[in-house]
């Protein structure tokens, strides 16, 4: 049955003396949940997932060391070439260089790729004979190979592609040099391959610099043919045209009108220049002919014989006797040239007018001359035009004929140098040492690898984990306050765990029971509620170790304290108390005659009276809703100061409601990390339709293992001060 709907109607009233504190102690927004997962949350997660992420690190390493083990070892290779932009010493022709790049580094990278082509690995493989070896023996490849094998149907593609995964092709630093490596399970194998790519690639450069030159060869002859035709026609054109129109050149291509005006040009300059010296030394005669021109001063003949004369003068001078007949003689010889020069003097002026005006004359002549051949030059202008213009075709045509014979000229002694821009510098050996697997390296991946694994699987255990682990969550899923956290007890019985408060005084969980004591004095505005009730939304959550350590700490501030056991289907109280159960409440509510003295009963703990569950009854729903039981509350609180009522779990049961409605306060208990926030939701909920007063939660069993927050240190700080006092005490 429903016994919400048969609730007493005198339990309303009950409520009506308790007010809870204000809702401003818990804003909205402390209950909105936090976006995101800042660093605390994070290291919160690992640390209670910590034994999931070091299982999940752990097996990922085991299979990383167990496939390690397993894998075939694989020996690399490594031969060194070095690639050059052009071969050195070599003056190849600009047609010949056909790889043109942006950068040496988009050159090198052409290189690289070069290396690593099918073609190239083709000509390797039937140079080898690897079509019926394992070119790789690396552990991926294998399993690629199994898995995908079957489904290539072209066997020749699939040992290229087999052949291209273990090789390896970098440059070294930023040097020229290329470093070409091959991975193989044999290391003879692999230091053939390495050393086997090198020279094909170096043969293949070779081989492309000849086919470029050959073909290239072929088409610079092409050109030579065209150029040389070109040549012949415009040479043709330029001598039918000097032979129709008389046009004569010398052998610098030179008219011979135009050689002929240059030359009259010239005489005319001469023969004015002569004219003017003549005229000048004739004026100047006329004015003054006693003095002497320059004519004579400068003419030879009479240079000749003054300097003759001078050196008679004077021998004749260094005669000491004058009269001799060698002194007369030599006085003769002096003046027969003083008359000479007198004589050639006379000459020279009497012939300045005959000089001026012959040189007059061949000026005039040559003046004349030269009007008439430029008058002749500008006739035959129009033809010249034409015939430079024939002949510059001749020179651009003679030029590129000789450009396309210097590029044979190149090309062929390209092709008979042989030079190559690609060299090997050191030869693969057969390696000693394993490249891989590494075992360091391995389990080194494996670890990280693990690691990640772990929190990606602890990560979403704990997204996909809806339990309640903190105070914070507890009290933004309820809006309840949280009124005390009790630590989880190692190694702890049952019985002893629900007498903590009596045995253990100065326990931490005593301290967060008599915590809960002060939480309850101040939930409400007159005090503590007299009748509390405490349940759950699933079993086994701390109820009764709840109630019986709260009971017991009343009972040691001197109250009267009854602890009643409502739980009539699964009741543990009299076990923990190790009290008789023949009678209890279902006794007492069921005979509606029995006083509730009868059903109370003594037990170690002093100020404290407990009313057992008695028989298991048929319907617990039935008796608890009777109104014996209010009856039992009501008189039960005029002589008791604190009634504590152990009651059943609310999911799936109508007894918890029955008697959240009947008590003043109702506190749920939630076990950190078990009970779910969906279950609590529903368990609040229904206390809620039945008029329940809750006051609040108590979240047990909290640990560092599911709260990392949490440290109970603090409860232990009395208990060990005192220990220390009592050992000062017994020293002195």
């Amino acid at each position: 049955m429903n016994s919400t709907n048969n609730l007493p109607s005198q339990t309303n009233s009950s409520h009506t003396n308790l007010v809870k504190h204000p809702s401003s102690i818990y804003p909205e927004e402390l209950l909105e949940e936090s976006s995101g997962l800042d660093l605390k949350e994070f290291m919160a997660v690992l640390s209670r997932r910590k034994k999931l992420v070091a299982a999940t690190t752990l097996a990922t390493l085991l299979l990383a060391l167990l496939a390690t083990l397993l894998m075939k070892p694989v020996y690399r290779a490594d031969s060194t070439i070095k690639v050059e932009r052009n071969a050195a010493g070599s003056n190849t022709s600009d047609i010949l260089k056909t790889e043109v790049s942006r950068s040496d580094r988009d050159y090198f990278e052409t290189q690289i790729q070069l290396l690593q082509t099918k073609t190239l690995a083709r000509r390797v493989i039937d140079e080898l004979n690897l079509d019926t070896k394992a070119v790789s023996g690396g552990f991926i490849s294998n399993i690629k190979n199994r898995i995908f094998g079957a489904k290539n149907a072209n066997k020749k593609d699939q040992v290229e592609l087999l052949f291209l995964e273990g090789l390896t092709v970098k440059p070294i630093g930023t040097s020229q040099l290329l470093k070409v490596s091959y991975d193989s399970s044999d290391p003879q194998l692999a230091a053939q391959i390495s050393n086997a790519v090198a020279k094909t690639f170096v043969r293949q450069n070779l081989e492309r610099r000849f086919d470029t030159a050959t073909s290239s060869k072929a088409y610079v002859n092409e050109n030579i043919t065209i150029a040389k035709r070109s040549l012949e026609e415009a040479e043709k054109k330029l001598n039918d045209y000097a032979r129709a129109e008389g046009i004569v050149q010398d052998a610098d291509g030179q008219s011979s009108g135009s050689f002929t005006l240059k030359k009259h040009t010239e005489e005319v300059v001469l023969a004015e220049k002569e004219r003017i010296e003549a005229e000048a030394a004739f004026k100047l005669h006329q004015k003054n002919p006693d003095n002497g021109i320059s004519a004579t001063i400068n003419d030879p003949y009479i240079l000749s014989l003054k300097k003759a004369a001078a050196k008679n003068e004077a021998k004749y001078q260094s005669l000491k006797n004058k009269r001799t007949a060698s002194a007369r003689r030599l006085r003769k010889q002096i003046d027969n040239i003083l008359s000479d020069i007198n004589a050639e003097t006379s000459n020279i002026k009497s012939s300045l007018k005959t000089r001026f005006l012959e040189a007059q004359q061949k000026e005039n002549m040559l003046r004349t001359q030269l009007e008439v051949l430029k008058k002749g030059a500008l006739n035959g202008q129009a033809k010249n035009t034409k015939y430079n213009r024939l002949l510059r075709e001749v020179e651009i045509n003679q030029l590129s004929y000789n450009k396309q014979l210097e590029q044979l000229m190149e090309i062929n002694t390209a092709i008979n140098v042989n030079s190559n821009n690609i060299t090997i510098i050191d030869k693969a050996s057969p390696p000693s040492k394993k490249h891989k697997p590494s075992l360091k390296t391995n389990l080194l991946f494996g670890t990280l690898l693990g690691l990640l694994l772990g929190m990606g699987i602890a990560f979403l255990r704990e997204f996909s984990d809806d339990t309640i682990k903190d105070h914070r969550v507890l009290e933004r899923t309820t809006g309840l306050p949280v009124l005390t956290q009790l630590p989880d007890v190692k190694d702890s019985e049952p019985k002893k765990l629900a007498l903590q408060v009596a045995l253990e005084p100065r326990s931490p969980l005593t301290e967060a029971i008599k915590s809960l004591r002060t939480s309850l004095r101040f939930s409400t505005r007159n005090g503590a509620p007299k009748t509390i009730f405490i349940t759950s939304s699933g079993a086994a959550e701390g109820k009764s170790t709840i109630a019986l350590n709260l009971a017991t700490a009343y009972a040691q501030t001197g109250s009267k304290v009854l602890l009643i056991d409502s739980d009539l289907r699964n009741p543990s109280i009299h076990k923990l108390l190790e009290l008789n159960n023949i009678e209890g409440l279902t006794n007492l509510l069921a005979n509606t005659t029995a006083p509730y003295e009868d059903s109370s009963h003594p037990c170690m703990i002093k100020n404290l009276r407990v009313i057992t569950s008695g028989p298991i009854p048929s319907d617990p729903v039935e008796l608890l809703s009777s109104q014996k039981m209010v009856e039992l509350l009501e008189n039960t609180s005029q002589e008791y100061d604190h009634i504590v009522i152990d009651g059943p779990p609310v999911l799936g049961l109508a007894d918890a409601l029955v008697i959240a409605n009947l008590a003043e306060a109702t506190i749920v208990t939630v076990q950190a990390g078990v009970t779910h926030k969906a279950n609590l939701l529903d368990s609040l909920k229904r206390l809620e339709s039945a008029k329940a007063n809750l006051l609040g939660s108590v979240l047990t069993r909290l640990s560092r293992a599911i709260n990392p927050d949490y440290n109970q240190k603090y409860y232990s700080y009395a208990t060990s001060q005192k220990v220390k006092r009592t050992a000062k005490v017994r020293n002195l």
